[in-house]
């Protein structure tokens, strides 16, 4: 059994902790505070730490960190964080450290290529380094750069897996899974289902109702077809975009934007504003940093709620309006009110998974839960060098897993059809190590050694993990 020690046992290590106690692992939380502790031990079925997480004292004798596969450190403090992992590092080096940090220059330094001391050693003891805001706003881009239909998540090879709703009168209402092979001429394989608030691996027999949610692996070149078989008429990918929330996130959107569509020299040196992309803030500061980073964009400064500014600039005849403030229940309100005036798409920045339901029910396209996305890249790095990614859906009830096929595990060598486990799991995709293809797959599928696989399963169900990860892989 595999052993974590988690530092901080606020709302992301809680959670953090729970989702890897499901996956059987044993995990050591500590935290000073008094009350988060209580929490934990009330809430969680695992070790709970009262004491300060960065003592090595009490990690090498209250947490047993010479045991531990892996260390997060997850406290409210950067510098905390750092040093914990530092400490750590220089006492056991082969224990992984990873640390959520906040601190723009921090998080350069380990992305610029100062990965490494004159040592050999990570900068800073820190293994994987993660920002918030750095995660949430390459979420948000994801939905945003394919037309905010749904949530999308990325798969390799340029698929994507993208949620689609069962609308009334549509052409997918009343179907059976098992009809649609014969519709479309497109590559596709339906992932999970939601009906009635409860999802599951939907087969061939799931009949489609209207409210019901699919989701949906293709390519992502293919998205727009598929989409306009099932919701009727689908634009195009963004040209007017409002972004609510001049702070990093919302800079960190504008900015990708921006190298999507690059302003013509002409313009950059005239000033010309860009009609197609506003940013809004009511913060004056925020407002006139982004004036001056962000040349040919138009910039607000404002209440975005308030009617005649709305009036005024055209905000509710924009395609995607984008919620991406640090004020997570404005997110909902101001995206949830600009759709109702008129704007085409919504994305908003949420708390958790657990504000989905109520996103889609105030009528907004893409919620992005904040430190659902951070808990998915913590526990991408904690599965094992076999695994890529993991990314939640279902409010946290399923998972999509990229990894690669060990040699020795249970899979290579074998047709898919060999490995069946209906209900439990479903492949979505394989590239080949032979030769890079990448194709959905079907039962004569036959896995190899070092072929790339995405599969959604229930979320922590570390069984189907091993079934392609060789079981010291599989952490």
């Amino acid at each position: 059994m595999r052993k974590i020690v988690i530092v901080g046992a606020g709302f992301t290590g809680e959670r953090l902790a729970r989702a890897l106690v499901a996956e059987g692992a044993e995990v050591v939380l500590i935290d000073k505070d008094a009350a988060k502790v209580r929490q934990a031990r009330n809430r969680l079925d695992c070790t709970v730490v009262q004491s300060d997480g960065n003592s090595l004292k009490t990690l090498e004798e209250d947490a047993g960190i010479a045991d531990a596969s892996a260390l997060v450190v997850l406290t409210e403090d950067d510098e905390v964080n750092m040093i914990t992992c530092s400490l750590v590092d220089a006492a056991h080096p082969g224990v992984l450290k990873v640390a959520r940090v906040r601190n723009d220059a921090y998080y350069a330094a380990s992305r610029a290529g100062a990965a490494r001391d004159s040592g050999g050693r990570p900068l800073f003891g820190i293994d994987r380094m993660l920002h918030p805001d750095v995660e949430a706003a390459a979420a948000m881009w994801r939905a945003l750069s394919q037309g905010a239909v749904g949530n999308v998540v990325p798969l390799a090879g340029g698929f994507v897996i993208v949620s689609i709703p069962i609308l009334a009168g549509g052409r997918l209402a009343g179907m059976p899974l098992c009809a649609l092979g014969s519709v479309p001429e497109w590559r596709y394989l339906v992932a999970y289902a939601e009906s009635a608030g409860e999802s599951f691996l939907p087969s061939g027999g799931t009949v489609l109702s209207p409210g019901d949610r699919i989701g949906v692996a293709l390519p992502a070149a293919e998205m727009d077809d598929m989409l306009r078989f099932a919701m009727g008429d689908v634009k195009s990918p963004a040209r007017r975009l409002v972004v609510f929330g001049a702070g990093r996130i919302g800079s960190l959107l504008v900015e990708r934007s921006l190298v999507s569509r690059p302003v013509s020299v002409m313009d950059a040196i005239l000033g010309r504003d860009r009609g197609d992309i506003t940013l809004v803030d009511a913060d004056e500061d925020l407002c006139r940093e982004a004036k001056e980073r962000f040349r040919g964009i138009r910039v607000l400064c404002g209440d975005i709620t308030d009617a005649e500014l709305i009036r005024e600039a055209g905000l509710e005849t924009c395609d995607v309006m984008v919620a991406a403030s640090s004020n997570y229940d404005r997110n909902l309100v101001v995206a949830s009110y600009l759709k109702s005036r008129g704007a085409r798409r919504t994305i908003a920045l949420t708390e958790s998974e657990e504000f989905d339901d109520v996103a889609r029910k105030l009528g907004v396209d893409v919620s992005v839960p904040m430190r659902g996305t951070v808990v998915d890249a913590i526990t991408s790095h904690l599965r094992g060098s076999s695994v890529t990614s993991v990314h939640t859906v279902n409010d946290g009830r399923f998972e999509i897993v990229g990894c690669d096929v060990s040699p020795g595990s249970p899979a290579c060598g074998k047709a898919l059809r060999e490995l069946s486990h209906p209900g439990e799991y479903l492949l979505l995709l394989v590239r080949k190590a032979s030769d890079g293809s990448f194709s959905l797959p079907h039962g004569d599928t036959v896995l190899g050694a070092g072929d790339h696989v995405d599969f959604i399963a229930k979320t922590g169900d570390v069984g189907t993990m091993r079934l392609f990860a060789a079981e010291g892989e599989a952490r």
